[in-house]
């Protein structure tokens, strides 16, 4: 029965990570949010992402290759339901592991703009990824109004990924020089 117990409790704190986490989160981000709970491993948490999501609680994602979990509609609101069955004490430890965390896992890999004016409806537009203090790309560009800025500044956010995928495959693609050009 206590072993019941602490299955729900920490399916529920599972549950309440992704739902307080404000994005989709990989199974490596939820460990990380579940570091300082000596009692959850990696293994326990992926047995109870499997059951929450057999239970329609939480949804997968994939982007790149990568598995994102986020909660479903009737996971929240179970979660709502079932609030206070969270001893008060773990939720006030858990929205404070979640703020330090949240912090964390954006500067592990952000993707941002910064729009700088330069005279009137003129506008230099810095954008890029990082993956913690590494730069993976910055790209640069100039725009003549304000609106034009935002929509690069919108459409960066939205297809950074895809973008930094496409130039890297430009960029590294080997170009074939003349003289085998000519061969073939």
């Amino acid at each position: 029965m206590a072993r019941d117990l602490e299955l729900f409790d920490n399916k529920l704190i599972i549950l309440y990570i992704l739902q307080n986490s404000h994005k989709p989160l990989t199974v490596n981000q939820i460990v990380k949010f579940c570091d300082e709970f000596e009692d959850i491993t990696y293994i326990d948490i992926c047995i109870y992402i499997d059951s929450l999501k057999s239970s329609n609680y939480i949804a997968e994602k994939i982007e790149n290759s990568t598995v994102y979990y986020y909660p479903t509609e009737l996971g929240i609101s179970t979660l709502n339901e079932l609030l206070e069955l969270i001893p008060g004490v773990d939720i006030h430890n858990l929205k404070k592991m979640i703020n330090k965390n949240v912090v964390e896992i954006k500067t592990e890999y952000s993707i941002n703009t910064n729009i700088i004016p330069i005279k009137s409806d003129e506008y230099k537009i810095s954008c890029y990824i990082k993956d913690g203090n590494d730069e993976l790309i910055n790209i640069s560009m100039y725009a003549g109004t304000k609106e034009q800025a935002k929509n690069i500044s919108r459409n960066w956010s939205q297809n950074a990924d895809n973008i930094y995928l496409k130039l890297l495959e430009m960029m590294t693609k080997e170009e074939k020089n003349d003289d085998e050009n000519e061969i073939n």
